[in-house]
């Protein structure tokens, strides 16, 4: 047949452009597919990504209303003291704590080993270890040492705690502290210097350890300045730390230009960081607590003496002389 074999080439490209839209239109409808099927595991991993965000945001005002509120001792008139926490990540594993009991400041400040989740958890337990064991025990070292027993125990993920304690007796400025392997406090009154301490090993790391209580006396303008390794460690982009020269000039440079140290050195302190590292990722949780001690003069309205002899008929004289 002349018209088969004349459109015989044109039936084949027909059929051939046929099945190659048929093949093509496979081709995308299984690309959109695919892409539907991504589209709805990216939109369930968002889901997820928010319902994460949103948990750890929980964990987070948790763990700062877990620290002690500025206002609890702002009444009082023979101590200053002000913290600040910044973990690197949503949440983080410093801590710092203090309250005021039977006329003693007591305060901790410590630094958990690992950041993020695992850190924060092992941050509420010690917190809530200080709160309790502080409650009822006044020696630095014993506190210290209960802490260590109680978190030696199950430690299978091998996570330690640096920590400083100290107590104030606020009539007399005694301070007794004990450290377990966290940096040294600055002591800043005329002059900047570190408070002897020795260094001892960090808590969980293991039991039966024997910590020592040492003393000092605070004079009336005395600061305690204590830190965690997020301020002397606080890198920039070449990779170089803060140190603790920078410390010490940026506390100096505070106090000769500050009347009230406490009220300017911790936001003077995290500006001078902030300036250092120009931007760069913060590497570790950066915590930062001040302690100013400011007793005031008491006026003795008056000091008498009275010597009773041991008979039943002196007590008349003691009842003359309350009253007088």
């Amino acid at each position: 047949n002349y018209d088969d074999e004349v459109f015989e080439p044109l039936i084949k490209i027909r059929w051939r452009n046929l099945l190659l839209t048929l093949a093509g239109l496979m081709i995308l409808a299984f690309i959109i597919q695919r892409a539907a099927r991504n589209i709805s595991k990216l939109q369930q991993a968002n889901l997820e990504r928010e319902h994460i965000d949103s948990e750890l945001n929980i964990a987070r005002k948790i763990q700062m209303e877990m620290l002690p509120k500025g206002d609890e001792i702002a009444l009082r008139d023979d101590c200053y003291v002000v913290g600040s926490l910044d973990p690197a990540k949503m949440v983080g594993g410093d801590l710092y704590d203090h309250f005021i009991r039977d006329e003693k400041l007591y305060f901790c400040i410590g630094d958990v080993s690992g950041k993020g989740v695992p850190a924060a958890l092992v941050m509420a337990v010690m917190h809530t270890l200080f709160r309790s064991i502080s409650a009822h025990e006044s020696n630095p070292a014993r506190i210290m040492h209960a802490l260590n027993e109680t978190s030696c125990q199950r430690n299978e993920q091998n996570m330690f705690v640096t920590m400083f304690i100290g107590v104030l007796d606020l009539p007399t400025g005694r301070l007794r502290y004990c450290n377990a392997g966290h940096d040294k406090p600055f002591v800043i009154s005329e002059e900047i210097k570190q408070l002897p301490a020795k260094p001892h090993l960090p808590l969980s790391v293991m039991d039966n350890m024997v910590y020592t209580t040492q003393e000092t006396v605070l004079q009336s303008g005395e600061s305690l300045f204590l830190y965690t390794d997020g301020l002397t460690e606080a890198m920039n982009e070449s990779h170089e730390q803060f140190g603790l020269k920078r410390v010490e000039k940026g506390l100096q440079d505070c106090i000769s230009k500050e009347s009230n140290v406490s009220e300017k050195l911790i936001q003077t302190m995290k500006n001078r960081v902030n300036g250092f590292v120009d931007g760069a990722e913060q590497s570790d949780d950066l915590t930062l607590l001040v302690l100013q001690y400011t007793p005031q003069e008491k006026p003795i309205i008056f000091s008498e003496t009275l010597t009773l002899i041991n008979k039943v008929s002196e007590i008349t004289k003691l009842n003359a002389f309350v009253k007088s």
